[in-house]
């Protein structure tokens, strides 16, 4: 519960000025005439509507109060956010290079949209002609399924085996040069992954990839210079630099990805493999805009011509009168500022400096000019849709067109003071220290950058010792999501690391924690059931194996349909009641359970460690 709000403004008018008025015969007892008429009443209702004013004022909470309680709890609202693109060049004939900054320009309903790369990117005249998966003795062509749109593929098979290669086939050897290859992976029939306040994700993949060239009819290593696909489990892009030499085999020159170590959670579907992808981002950058000049006046203010400036990235210079330029310093308020500090304040929404008053930052000379550079954004208007025709702010670089196969994304508006305030009221009900049970599962679940689709918390379990009580140890059991037809879904290393990590800064010290994977144990039901008359015992027994599958499966089954419970025993009486529930089926008899994995049977009930799942096994079921 909240602290009260105490409310200042709680005297009216009339109350004030009578209790002025009761004040006289104690200091001022000559003072007799009291009537609305006399003078003195007349500046008592004065004062009484001036202490009114400032008595209302007392009570009011402005933006600027806000603000600096949002600063001081680390949620300031946020500024405009500039969108970003991957845009895909054709028409390459030599090897071009696009600098860090280089404009790119496209139109939408008749307004030009300025985007700006994000680093030095080369153009290089070669073109992906094969794509080949390679996993135990079957090879799949997907260069045809590479170059349609609406179609993926699965680029290590659909197990995604340990030794399963993708082989990329160029018609030209890749020059040596810091070669980029942009992979977009399909992940529309995925949940989002995990989030936690503003923690970024430190995610570590769970396979291990090995990417080689073939030359001199052997692979060769290739050192790869960064990653940020994770392993190809997210959209993003591989850097390499080409290699010397590359042998051409089937009219084409190869590299190859290979999957060597470890395994995928999630099977990686992927859309598009795209050479030429340059990364831009919405901004405009704006170089040494004239000012004019300073007034030599206290809190001076100055506006850019274009507003939604990117906060800190501008430069403020003003000039000496040796005729160099000065550059002046951003602050956030002028509390700490000396009458020599060449301090101002900015604001990036409405593009306005202020500049001090002469005690608290210096200011401008009336003859000094001054002049500004930063980067400008259209924000949430810059999230273009995809499909846009894209050309280069360069005169030696026209003719080269681009199209950008995804919408633009992260183009966000300024965050209002009210949006601020519902931000940080949310922040304030996450949870950031786990204590409970409850605390660690779900932020296991929370882990940035992860799918985690169940967590279950231990207490006092050590999985190196499970049969006694471990006081201090805490085991958190987490099963990673995983698309249908996967049954039971392991967590590699790199997936418990991961949330390990992010666990490991939220507890508590004095707490011994352990992530593991779940056990499963398969269950299998044999049983003579009674069908009701006219019913189709194929029909029947269909249905009676769909009903044990649901009820058995380890994400979404259970007693109430929402994964089963770690741990809980598997009664003979419960699956009696789930085939009776079956359409068309009268009763059941001789239900027996048998199982697979690490588990004990008493009485007919099967019983499962604390960190243990059941999953469905075969049934064999016999149908009068």
């Amino acid at each position: 519960m909240g602290l009260p709000i105490p409310n200042l403004d709680d005297k009216t008018f009339d109350e004030i000025v009578q209790e002025a008025r009761s004040l006289i015969a104690r200091f001022a007892p000559e003072w007799t005439d009291h009537n609305i008429h006399d003078p003195g009443i007349t500046f008592i209702e004065l004062f009484a509507w001036l202490a009114e004013m400032q008595i209302y004022q007392l009570n009011r909470v402005t933006d600027q109060n806000y603000e600096k309680f949002l600063k001081l709890v680390g949620l300031s609202p946020i500024p405009a956010q500039p969108a970003r693109v991957e845009i895909t060049f054709g028409n390459i004939t030599a090897e071009m290079v696009l600098d860090a900054g280089t404009q790119v320009i496209t139109e939408v309903m008749g307004e030009k949209i300025v985007f700006e790369t994000k680093e030095e990117f080369t153009l290089i005249p070669v073109s992906l002609k094969s794509v080949i998966t390679i996993h135990g003795s079957q090879a799949v062509d997907n260069t045809e399924a590479n170059e349609k749109d609406g179609i993926y593929f699965a680029p290590f098979g659909e197990e995604a085996p340990q030794g399963a290669t993708l082989e990329l086939g160029f018609d030209k050897p890749l020059p040596e040069k810091d070669i980029h290859i942009t992979f977009v992976i399909f992940d529309e029939d995925l949940p989002s992954p995990g989030s936690h306040g503003v923690e970024r994700p430190q995610v570590s993949p769970s396979a291990n990839l090995v990417w080689e060239y073939l030359s001199g009819g052997i692979w060769n290593a290739v050192s790869i210079k960064n990653d940020n696909t994770l392993a190809l489990t997210r959209s993003g892009r591989i850097v390499f630099e080409g290699p010397a030499s590359m042998d051409k085999r089937d009219g084409f020159y190869w590299i190859r990805c290979r999957l060597e170590g470890g395994h995928y959670e999630i099977v990686p579907q992927m859309y598009r493999i795209l050479l030429n992808t340059v990364l831009a981002v919405q901004v405009e950058t704006v170089s040494y805009e004239d000012l004019g000049a300073g007034l030599g006046i206290p809190e001076y203010k100055v506006k850019l011509k274009k507003p939604q400036v990117i906060k800190g990235g501008q430069q403020i210079q003003v000039q000496k009168e040796s005729s160099e330029w000065e550059d002046w310093k951003e602050v956030d308020d002028f509390e700490f500022s000396g009458p020599a500090d060449l301090h101002y304040m900015f604001d990036p929404e409405k593009g306005e400096i202020t500049f001090g008053n002469g005690l608290n930052g210096r200011i401008p000379g009336a003859s000094q000019r001054i002049r500004a550079s930063y980067k400008t954004t259209l924000g949430l208007r810059g999230n273009v849709p995809q499909g846009q025709m894209w050309w280069i702010n360069k005169t030696e670089l026209e003719g080269i067109i681009g199209e950008n196969l995804k919408e633009a994304i992260g183009g966000k508006a300024a965050e209002s003071i009210e949006q601020a305030k519902g931000k940080a009221k949310k922040d304030f009900r996450t949870r950031y220290r786990a204590i409970t049970s409850g605390d660690y599962e779900l932020l296991a679940i929370s882990t940035p950058g992860m799918r985690v689709a169940r967590a279950k918390a231990i207490p006092g379990y050590n999985p190196d010792y499970p049969c006694i009580t471990a006081p201090g140890a805490v085991t958190v059991v987490v099963v990673p999501y995983a698309r249908e037809g996967t049954v039971t879904p392991v967590p590699g290393n790199g997936f418990i690391q991961t949330v390990f990590r992010h666990l490991d800064i939220h507890r508590l010290v004095t707490t011994d924690l352990y992530v593991i994977g779940p056990q499963y144990v398969k269950i299998s039901v044999k049983c003579k059931i009674r069908m009701v008359k006219r019913s189709s015992p194929a029909e029947v027994s269909k249905r009676v194996m769909e009903a044990l599958e649901r009820f058995l499966d380890p994400l979404a089954g259970g007693p109430d349909g929402e994964g089963w419970p770690f741990g809980r025993s598997v009664f003979p009486s419960e699956i009696y009641q789930i085939i009776d529930g079956v359409e068309g089926v009268d009763y059941a008899t001789g239900v027996s359970l048998s199982a697979e994995g690490q588990y004990m049977i008493q009485g007919g009930i099967i019983k499962i460690s604390p960190i243990a799942l059941v999953f469905s096994g075969e049934h064999e079921l016999e149908v009068v």
